[in-house]
């Protein structure tokens, strides 16, 4: 009898081969391979399924950061840090009606690329203004959801809010970006299950923010779309588990944690997640890609990132902080300079 890591590998080895030569997107053209390792696998595994293992993500108050870069960063080990940054000056001034009042005509684009009902990534780009995406959210509008907002880079003196010197300091010598991301939503907004290569402590500035969270090696379990992009998605929905289109997913174990205002989340490499707005809410990633946190996390993983070619990697990496450009480009096909 096989193992799970055994069925792992050989079942990654076939996403890897149609990440590289499927001509179609999503890419099926070793599916049927695919989908054999996952029948095997269950049934050789059925009397082992275990239903609804929920894990709450380790919570602490004032770690060192010596404790949060040895015991979680490098272990690739999610952490909420509670009330982490109470005192920053975005959790004592940011909201709705902060933004509104001093930044109510910035420009702002409106996309959801993981849509789940969609088998690629959605790359439409609607653009509007930050006065109307707030107006949106107060009247209940949660498709007006400002994910990748630039407000940092457009009033790079708002970064000062936030005390980015320890942000910094969480980095490493070989790693790369120092990105910025604001997510700005009402209500019942929300972004489907997926993943990426970085390393992100998100800081929960106003509101509440539930996270669903799954180990890198649940690839298997979650059989993401093969978009041949640097961002990874999966259909499975943790909030309403389908186990007959996801039979596999019953072997996952969940993990969950709320963040309130103040709070900051290590988001570990390839970490799957999916995140919901409790109340009209602001967050922000900070984020960094270290070689050696990735490919500890998933070798597949971080070798299909680095081959990607919708977009190549080093167009993701140049663009990094206007992916509002990135999805108009792959969508058009026009000039990224536009």
């Amino acid at each position: 009898m096989k193992t799970n890591n055994e069925f792992r590998r050989s079942y990654q080895a076939w996403r890897m081969l149609d990440h590289l030569l499927g001509k179609d997107l999503p890419a099926t053209r070793y599916i049927s391979k695919r989908d054999r390792i996952l029948e095997l696998f269950l049934s050789e595994k059925k009397n082992e399924i275990s239903e609804n293992n929920i894990q709450q993500v380790d919570r602490v108050k004032d770690i060192s950061e010596k404790n949060l870069k040895q015991n979680y960063i490098s272990k690739g080990i999610p952490v909420v840090m509670e009330g982490k940054a109470k005192d920053w000056k975005c959790v004592k001034q940011w909201s709705l009606e902060w933004l509104s009042e001093n930044y109510s005509k910035d420009k702002v684009a409106i996309f959801d690329p993981l849509n789940s009902e969609i088998d690629t990534i959605n790359y439409k780009v609607e653009k509007t203004t930050l006065n109307h995406v707030i107006e949106s959210i107060k009247s209940g509008d949660t498709n007006k959801y400002s994910r990748f907002n630039r407000i940092l880079y457009d009033h790079p003196e708002l970064i000062n809010d936030f005390d980015w010197k320890w942000l910094y300091k969480m980095r490493n010598n070989i790693s790369s970006g120092k990105t910025f991301q604001v997510f700005i939503g009402g209500k019942g907004s929300q972004t489907s299950l997926h993943c990426a290569t970085e390393n992100n402590l998100f800081t929960q500035v106003y509101g509440e923010k539930h996270w669903y969270l799954y180990p890198p090696k649940n690839d298997f379990f979650l059989d993401p779309p093969i978009t041949k992009s640097p961002y990874f998605y999966s259909k499975f929905n943790p909030e309403n588990p389908d186990f007959n289109k996801f039979p596999a997913a019953r072997f996952l174990t969940t993990f969950e944690c709320i963040l309130s205002s103040g709070d900051i989340l290590y988001n570990p490499p390839l970490w799957w997640h999916q995140v919901k707005n409790l109340n009209h809410s602001i967050g922000v990633g900070f984020r960094w890609f270290n070689p050696l946190n990735s490919i500890k996390a998933s070798l597949t993983g971080t070798l299909m990132t680095l081959l990607s070619t919708n977009p190549p990697i080093w167009t993701a990496t140049k663009h990094r902080t206007d992916f509002a450009r990135i999805f108009k480009y792959m969508n058009t096909k026009s000039n990224l300079n536009d």
